[in-house]
C-alpha cells in the first residue's frame, strides 16, 4: 500500500519556482548587458529590468529565510562540516562505485551544500549589485576594491549559479523523480 506524505509546502514551492524563475531572468538580464546582440535597444531600460529582478528576487530571498527560520526547516537543508564524511559515499554512488545511494535526511550532503553556498552567493550578489547600483550616482565604494574588480566577483558568482543550477536541475530529474514530483505537488507516495 502506497501513502502520500507531504514533502514541500505550498509556500516552499511557490518560494522555489518564483526564486527560480527571477534567478534565470537575473542571469539572462545580466549576462546580456554585456552581450547585447542588437543595439536597437535602450541599455536604460534592459538595466532598470535587471535592477527590478535583483530587488525583486532579493525579496523573495529574504521572505523564504525568514520562513526556513520560523519554520526551523533551514535545518533540513545547511550543510554542516560534520557532513564532509558523508560526501565520500555521495560521490562514490554519483561516480557509479556504489549501486544504491546511501540513505541520508531529505536532503543528501551534495545537495545541503549547493543550498548552503547559494545562500552565501545570493548574499554577495544582492551586496555587490547594490554596490554597483549605488556606484552609477558616484557614491564611493566603502572597500580598497575598484568597480571593475567588483564587476568581475559579481560576475564570477554569475557564473557559479550559472553552472550549478543545471546541475541541481538534472540530479533532482534523474536521481529520485519523486523529489521533482514534490517540487510541483507537493506530496511523493512511500510504500
Amino acid at each position: 500500500m502506497t501513502e502520500k506524505v507531504l514533502r514541500q509546502s505550498r509556500l516552499n514551492r511557490i518560494f522555489h519556482w518564483l526564486f527560480a524563475l527571477s534567478v534565470l531572468l537575473l542571469i539572462i538580464s545580466g549576462f546580456s548587458t554585456y552581450w547585447t546582440p542588437s543595439v536597437s535597444h535602450s541599455m536604460a531600460a534592459h538595466s532598470m529590468v535587471h535592477r527590478s529582478l535583483g530587488f525583486f528576487a532579493t525579496g523573495l530571498f529574504w521572505g523564504w529565510v525568514y520562513y526556513h527560520i520560523v519554520t526551523q526547516s533551514y535545518r533540513d537543508f545547511w550543510f554542516r562540516a560534520r557532513e564532509i564524511g558523508d560526501l565520500k559515499g555521495l560521490f562514490a554512488y554519483y561516480f557509479f562505485f556504489r549501486k544504491n545511494l546511501p540513505r541520508y535526511g531529505k536532503y543528501n550532503p551534495g545537495q545541503k551544500l549547493i543550498y548552503t553556498g547559494w545562500v552565501f552567493g545570493f548574499l554577495f550578489q544582492s551586496v555587490t549589485g547594490l554596490l554597483l547600483y549605488t556606484a552609477n550616482f558616484g557614491n564611493i565604494l566603502p572597500f580598497p576594491i575598484t568597480l571593475q574588480q567588483l564587476r568581475f566577483y559579481h560576475y564570477a558568482v554569475a557564473l557559479w549559479f550559472l553552472g550549478t543550477a543545471p546541475l541541481h536541475i538534472y540530479l533532482a530529474a534523474t536521481e529520485d523523480p519523486a523529489k521533482l514530483q514534490a517540487m510541483l505537488t507537493g506530496w511523493v507516495r512511500k510504500r
